[in-house]
């Protein structure tokens, strides 16, 4: 059976050997960045070459945004038809799982999207030449690009010299990182999000996950969901989010059965066939040892800046813990020919923030003036867990700095309205999800809160907390709030639909009208006594 990866690359719209060396723009990587960068440049019209060395679409397509949500929806269907009860709907007991149908619907699910919207077809129709292979600036102006090599293309390998019209987008993207402080993990077998999709050919009944990030968090429940036996290795969960987050979630795993190791992987041993024992380092300075027949490590994604030529065109790195590309506001290098994007230039790593960057370093690299691409705030995040944690701006992981987090958080919007600003402090409106009518309806025990940290002064908000059901829709409206300059109290003027989850913003949104108005109630009664 061909692999994914040789299927791409023998793909009808892939070319072997570059068509013209007169290109406009030339984009570095096929991810998330890389994509839209092209695209941006093929509608204004311009000569793009997309370079990509294995599979377009990047992490979220093949990875992680597209076969994680489908997994979790299997996951979802399954906790539903083991809770049927509580909603007086028999359940027929515990559900079973047929692992080769759940990965085929995974996998049809990653082709309908990559067949309609990142193959070398779909991104040919719209006037973008893709190559597979990689690319090396041989001088400040100029990439040496090579085609296939290793026998993965037809006419073997190949190189061309292409000196791009107006320079050059990197967008190669991150990888798992593989931690060297877990003592023995190079003689276990274990997975990374790049192969837990593909790398199982029967469901874990034991699964031992490192990580307490989004991507650990979200896996660990769905396995649990699915049936299998789930222990999450992680000091504390969603470190770089509110710790009320990360408590929710506690409380959730714990009902639903995940078990907990609180502390840090030290050590890894083989266990029979495919088996670990992992030993952890509890708080309490005590150690314990979790086993189980698969092991996922989900300790976060590290920047692909290697093999690229950067030192030779003159672009340079940062020295910090992100190690990416460095860049300014408008994602230029310190080559003015050569702009960076997405997650080889260390930040936020999403995919909504990589696609916002490709685009905005084409639309500067092409076009006159300049638009800002990196946020001088927190990007919204969301976390899928059920329920979901999402996040926008200023949090209180930003004003206290976050539990082993704070640094994602932390930034202008913390250094101007933190503790101790002269401007004025931020206020926090709190409701909990219990007393969200739709959340009753929903749940019998409603786990979450919506959180909005404004200023006090003229209502101006500056970023949310929302854990819950449809948080990632209910952040995506207070973005767009905070975007467009619509403040807290003008909320309240603005019709939600009932029983819907955000009309709790608006209700919200109406204490704090309310709260003003009551202050400006004896001006009000003089008015109305003048007959105004």
């Amino acid at each position: 059976k061909m692999s994914p990866q040789r299927a791409l690359l023998l793909g009808a719209g892939f070319l072997f050997a570059a068509k013209s060396t007169a290109y406009d723009i030339v984009v570095i990587g096929g991810g998330s960045a890389g994509l839209t960068a092209a695209k941006f440049g093929a509608r204004f019209g311009k000569r793009v070459l997309l370079v990509e060395k294995a599979r377009l679409g990047g992490d979220c397509t093949w990875t992680g945004c597209v076969p994680s949500k489908s997994l979790l929806a299997a996951a979802k269907a399954a906790h539903a038809s083991r809770t049927g009860s509580t909603y007086g709907v028999k359940s027929v007991g515990e559900p079973s799982v047929d692992w080769a149908k759940l990965t085929g619907r995974l996998q049809r699910t990653i082709t309908k999207i990559y067949d309609e919207d990142d193959s070398p077809e779909a991104l040919g129709r719209l006037g973008i030449e893709v190559m597979g292979g990689t690319a090396r600036f041989s001088g400040p102006e100029s990439l040496v690009i090579a085609s296939g090599g290793g026998g993965s293309s037809p006419g073997g390998s190949s190189s061309t010299q292409v000196t791009p019209k107006f320079g050059v987008v990197v967008a190669t993207g991150a990888r798992p990182i593989v931690p060297n402080s877990i003592a023995g993990l190079a003689g276990v077998e274990y997975l990374t999000y790049e192969d837990i999709f593909t790398g199982l050919s029967a469901q874990p009944k034991a699964m031992t996950v490192v990580g307490g990030g989004p991507i650990g968090c979200e896996l660990a429940q769905a396995f649990a969901r699915l049936g299998t036996e789930v222990t999450l290795v992680a000091e504390q969960l969603l470190p770089s989010e509110d710790p009320e987050a990360g408590a929710i979630l506690e409380r959730v795993f714990q009902r639903e059965g995940v078990k907990r190791a609180k502390g840090r992987a030290v050590e890894a041993a083989a266990r029979g066939k495919g088996g670990h024992a992992v030993t952890v380092q509890l708080a309490s300075g005590e150690t314990e040892v979790v086993s189980g027949d698969a092991l996922l490590v989900a300790v976060g994604r590290e920047a692909v800046v290697e093999g690229l030529g950067l030192d030779v065109a003159g672009v340079a790195c940062t020295d910090g813990g992100d190690k990416g590309i460095k860049v300014d506001a408008n994602l230029q290098t310190s080559n003015k020919r050569v702009y960076a994007a997405g997650d080889c230039v260390g930040g936020p790593q999403f995919t909504h923030v990589a696609g916002f960057q490709g685009a905005i370093a084409a639309r500067n690299l092409l076009l006159p003036l300049s638009d800002r691409g990196v946020l001088s705030a927190a990007p919204p995040a969301c976390t899928f867990t059920s329920p979901e944690v999402a996040s926008v701006g200023f949090t209180k992981a930003a004003s206290e700095g976050g539990a082993g987090g704070g640094a994602r958080r932390r930034g202008p919007l913390g250094r101007l309205f933190g503790r101790g600003n002269e401007e004025g402090e931020v206020a926090t409106i709190e409701r909990k999800l219990a007393r969200v009518d739709r959340a009753i309806c929903d749940l019998d025990d409603p786990e979450g809160l919506i959180k909005i940290f404004y200023r006090p002064k003229d209502g101006t908000i500056l970023g949310a907390l929302v854990v819950g059901p449809s948080a990632g829709e209910l952040i995506s409206e207070l973005n767009v709030c905070m975007a467009a300059g619509v403040k807290l109290p003008a909320l309240a003027s603005i019709m939600h639909p009932y029983p819907s989850y955000a009309i709790a913003l608006q209700q919200m949104a109406a204490e704090v009208y309310y709260d003003q108005l009551e202050k400006s109630m004896p001006l009000y009664d003089t008015l109305k006594k003048v007959g105004l």
